[in-house]
């Protein structure tokens, strides 16, 4: 499991920026920042094993302050499943959502918010390899966030507290936000390439 840090320790980055900032005001934009990291490096992965018993066929992720942005792998029982939109289901599996039948499970799909469900419903054990994402109202954040890209992270929130109507420094805000897309997008293609430099390839994103 990732360890995690408390949201204050990130309040030194912003505050270097954008030193009149509320807590409050800060925090909301220090989650914001690192929800749009995560959501365009996928540097927060997690794996976790849970319990999934039918007729229901859903498990709840318990990993704290967090939100599932895609499932990147997923066993029942050992037996591979594969990951697919609600969309898809509907169309190549008719019935599935409401069906009581159990049967073995093929693919794992998300219907709520951290919340997963296997199809056909089946009981078993359940592990997974998740992509997350701090959620809306998080108190904690990965502390590797925070001890690779913490400054970068602090900038992203303080030019959006910056550029809020009637702040004086948008232009400043502003360059703060060009300098922490640019790192986004530098994140983004390191993590695309893997550590060992891999060849780019598409990669469809589940949910």
């Amino acid at each position: 499991m990732v360890a995690m840090t408390d949201i204050d320790d990130f309040l030194p980055q912003v505050l270097l920026h954008a030193p009149n900032c509320s807590d409050i005001v800060a925090y909301r934009f220090i989650r914001e920042a690192a929800r749009e990291f995560c959501d365009r490096t996928q540097a927060w992965r997690e794996s976790e094993s849970m319990t999934v018993i039918a007729p229901d066929g859903e498990a709840v992720s318990t990993v704290s302050d967090a939100e599932i942005i895609l499932i990147q792998r997923a066993e029942l029982d050992g037996t591979p499943l594969k990951p697919q939109t609600v969309a898809w289901l509907d169309d190549n599996e008719p019935g599935w959502e409401t069906t009581t039948d159990t049967g073995t499970a093929r693919y794992i799909t998300q219907t709520a918010p951290n919340t997963v469900s296997v199809v056909p419903k089946q009981s078993g054990f359940l592990t997974m390899r998740l992509v997350l994402k701090p959620s809306l109202s998080a108190l904690t954040l990965p502390k590797f966030l925070l001890d690779q890209w913490g400054v970068e992270i602090g900038k992203g929130a303080a030019g959006r507290v910056l550029l809020l109507p009637g702040n004086e420094n948008a232009a400043f805000g502003q360059a703060l936000l060009t300098e922490f897309n640019a790192c986004l997008g530098t994140e983004a293609i390191r993590a695309a390439k893997g550590q060992q430099g891999a060849r780019l390839r598409t990669k469809g994103s589940y949910l």
